[in-house]
Parts: structure tokens; C-alpha cells; sequence
């Protein structure tokens, strides 16, 4: 009986430890220049040498909820902060961003 007790303790353990482990406040930042703005999203072109670029050349970028300050323009590169998650489309889409600025 005690066996069977210390097994069920651990296998609690290890279950409560995993549902802590969830990441689910990752953020990534990358930056990307401006090919063309729509009312929803961007269209954008990760710059040389990001890791998005090597998922795409380029990718639409929700701008639901977001609030870009000065208003940006096609040409403008931008600092993207988002969950990290990329769906692989053509353009690929990232649709959870958390902010998006201007990079002087």
C-alpha cells in the first residue's frame, strides 16, 4: 500500500511541475521593414539575419488592438514583439503581437 501511495505522490508531482513548466508568456522580438500597410495587418520583410527570415521572406502581421505611434510608413523598419508562434502560409502570418515600434 505504501508503494502504491509514493508512486501516486510523484506522478502528482511531476504532473503539477509540467503545468507549471507551460510557456505561455514567451515573447520574441525581431525586426522588419514595411512592404505594404492594410487596415489589419502589415505586410512585412524580416531584415538580414533574423530567424523569421528563415521561415519567410514575408509575413503579415496583425495589427488588431495594437497602437503604433507615429503612424508608420511602406519603407519604415519596425521592432515586432509576439508570441513566437509563425504559421507557415505564403506570406506566413504571426496573428498574437504584443507591440509593435518604430526603429529609429
Amino acid at each position: 500500500m505504501k508503494k502504491i501511495f509514493c508512486i501516486l505522490i510523484t506522478l502528482a508531482v511531476l504532473f503539477s511541475l509540467t503545468a507549471c513548466s507551460n510557456k505561455t508568456n514567451d515573447m520574441t522580438t525581431f525586426q522588419a521593414i514595411i512592404l505594404e500597410i492594410h487596415d489589419d495587418y502589415y505586410l512585412v520583410e524580416p531584415v538580414k539575419g533574423s530567424a523569421e527570415l528563415n521561415s519567410a521572406d514575408q509575413i503579415t502581421v496583425s495589427i488588431t488592438n495594437i497602437n503604433v505611434s507615429p503612424q508608420p510608413k511602406v519603407g519604415d523598419t519596425l521592432e515586432i514583439v509576439y508570441d513566437g508562434m509563425i504559421a507557415e502560409s505564403y506570406p506566413a502570418q504571426i496573428a498574437k503581437v504584443y507591440s509593435i515600434s518604430i526603429v529609429k
